[in-house]
């Protein structure tokens, strides 16, 4: 699977490196990129239907 390759540590000239992890600026930005669209699709119904 894709994510295997993730999780296991990757060996260039014989040193491991840990896997790739996501830093808290990008679980902020992903966070922020979706909840956005869904305030503002959220707003449009309740101003259309009720």
């Amino acid at each position: 699977m894709v994510n295997e390759t993730m999780t296991r540590p990757a060996t260039v000239f014989g040193k491991s490196a840990p896997g790739a992890r996501m830093t808290k600026c990008a679980a902020l930005l992903i966070a922020v990129a979706l909840s956005i669209p869904t305030f503002v699709v959220l707003t449009l119904v309740d101003l259309v239907f009720f």
